[in-house]
């Protein structure tokens, strides 16, 4: 049941994250557009309607992000504790604890990416 529940979220998540990936490319062209006409006006859309567009998809990426790394760390501790109670002496590791650790590895990135790229944009859109 809970594995049911985890694959619901990821798939609104996921159906989410690319409608707001979608709709954002199509107002940043439109904008790109208007840009070589009007700089400023565009400056003012891209402020008051492409940043909080932008910060949602972060949200979400966040979001998912920490899901995934969250799982991940669970398969760790899932592992370790499986190897700590099955130690017949070999020292292999079972591939849970590294497929544990890709998924932990990939939720950070998945969180850290759109953070940094959004403190980017944010600090641009400030300076100008």
């Amino acid at each position: 049941m809970e594995s049911r529940r985890v694959f619901i979220v990821w798939l609104i998540a996921a159906i989410l994250g690319s409608i707001a990936v979608w709709w954002l490319r199509s107002y940043l062209n439109d904008l790109t557009e208007l840009a070589r006409t009007d700089r400023d006006a565009a400056l003012e859309l891209f402020r008051t309607r492409g940043v909080p567009a932008l910060l949602v998809v972060v949200a979400v990426a966040v979001a998912s992000g920490a899901m995934l790394m969250r799982q991940g760390l669970q398969m760790v501790n899932a592992a370790r504790d499986a190897r700590r109670e099955n130690s017949n002496g070999t020292s292999r590791r079972p591939p849970a604890l590294m497929a544990g650790w890709v998924m932990a590895s990939a939720g950070f990135i998945l969180a850290a990416v759109p953070l940094a790229l959004a403190s980017v944009v944010l600090w641009l859109v400030r300076r100008t």
